[in-house]
């Protein structure tokens, strides 16, 4: 490794320690703006960082999908993004330091032992929803930063910072937008290296992530009174055997990404406890360990299986709210073997490249950025298993840990 580079790397992580004072303060800042998506009330968080990236010197910019394009998702508008450039000398590589400014409901914030939105600082720790996921990842990029530049580290490559709208419900208008077009738009360099700031716990590296397939279906069937329910159609009934032929679904494996899941999310039927009902909506929700156009195919060889086997199965509709595609960049990627060394030179921890956290499988903004040939990986501090949980929280050497790390990487990459 590049003896010059680790002494800078030094360098820079002496300037992050002196700031983790600062790296706490800011993420309690943000932490104390209740950014819940759904709905998606981004406008005090877009204020803030944007007021953030200028403190430090950079000059950001608002990015956000058009209206048309975000409502006919179902969503509100604006839902504006915010992101930064720091210009190398030689534009190339572009190195893109991400977080989302979303964050999860609280539910019911009795059961929290310090107020959610309150940012609460003990013994070593920032408690609040999303402190880990992802405000103080947040935090992380200004310090990597100021601490770039108190170092007085020449840049080569370009840096991005971007915070972003909508991972927490895995919509487009936020990293699917600015990789798709939102960057290209502004003038903005498409980034060769992406890292999206989440709760991998240092240790464990996002490479992977099943697919997401959400089907809904809406079964037709005929109204009759339930006291002679032969002279209708039970659609709650056609639903049943729609959901029993999927749960026999071969549910493949896959040695990083574990198992395929199934969840039925949603049965909606009828309108009286005396009334066969006319119509049912079920949906399910399919995270595939193998190609999605795999699980597909099964899904309409069962849909041809039922309506050959049953003249009155009808399906009315049927929508897929959510289409991902398997995948990412894989654990050999040159990209995630350089981010192992480096967290080892650092931390002296091991890096485990994954597909799968807690049972939980995802890329979050990475999706989006691998799907489109970028080298795009899930890494930061903290754990995955507080993440949407009562008391989340961030500690001050999880936040400054994972500052030298990202640092680290910006040097290798860009300086």
């Amino acid at each position: 490794m590049n003896t010059e580079k680790k002494d800078v790397r030094r360098e820079v992580s002496r300037k992050i320690e002196a700031h983790a004072d600062d790296l706490v303060r800011i993420t309690q800042d943000l932490v104390r703006i209740p950014s819940v998506n759904p709905p998606g009330d981004y406008g005090e968080m877009a204020q803030k960082m944007t007021g953030l990236y200028e403190a430090e010197g950079l000059k950001p910019v608002l990015l956000q999908a058009p209206r048309d394009d975000v409502e006919a998702l179902g969503l509100t508008w604006p839902r504006p993004n915010i992101v930064a450039l720091a210009e190398g000398s030689e534009r190339k590589p572009v190195f893109c330091l991400d977080a989302h400014m979303d964050v999860v409901g609280p539910g019911d914030e009795s059961q929290w032992t310090y107020p959610p939105f309150s940012g609460q600082f003990v013994d070593g720790r920032v408690y609040g929803r999303g402190a880990e996921d992802t405000k103080g990842h947040l935090a992380i990029q200004l310090i990597v930063y100021r601490a770039l530049r108190e170092a007085g580290i020449p840049l080569k490559g370009d840096v991005l910072f971007t915070s972003t709208v909508d991972d927490e419900i895995g919509q487009w208008p936020g990293m699917g937008f600015l990789i798709e077009r939102g960057l290209e738009e502004k003038g903005l360099p498409l980034p060769d290296y992406h890292v999206v700031g989440e709760p991998t716990g240092m240790g464990l590296l996002g490479c992977l992530a099943r697919g997401r397939l959400w089907y809904e279906f809406t079964l037709k069937g005929r109204s009759a009174h339930g006291g002679n329910p032969l002279e209708g159609i039970n659609a709650i009934e056609k639903a049943i055997d729609l959901a029993n032929a999927v749960r026999r679904l071969d549910l493949h494996s896959d040695p990083l990404m574990g198992a395929t899941t199934l969840n039925i999310g949603i049965i909606q039927g009828g309108e009286a406890i005396n009334v066969v009902p006319s119509r049912c909506k079920i949906t399910f929700d399919i995270r595939p360990a193998r190609k999605k156009e795999v699980i597909k195919e099964l899904m309409d060889r069962i849909l041809r299986d039922l309506q050959e086997k049953d003249a009155d199965f009808v399906v009315e509709s049927m929508r897929l709210l959510n289409d991902r595609q398997t995948g990412g960049i894989g654990p050999d990627h040159p990209f995630v073997r350089k981010v192992g060394e480096i967290t080892r030179e650092i931390t002296g921890k091991e890096v485990v490249p994954t597909g799968n956290m807690a049972g939980y499988s995802s890329l979050g903004n990475a999706y989006w950025t691998s799907q489109a040939g970028v080298a795009g990986i899930m890494y930061g501090g903290g754990d995955f298993s507080r993440a949407h949980s009562v008391d989340e929280f961030i500690t001050v050497d999880e936040l400054v840990e994972t500052a030298k790390v990202f640092a680290g990487l910006v040097v290798e990459f860009c300086a």
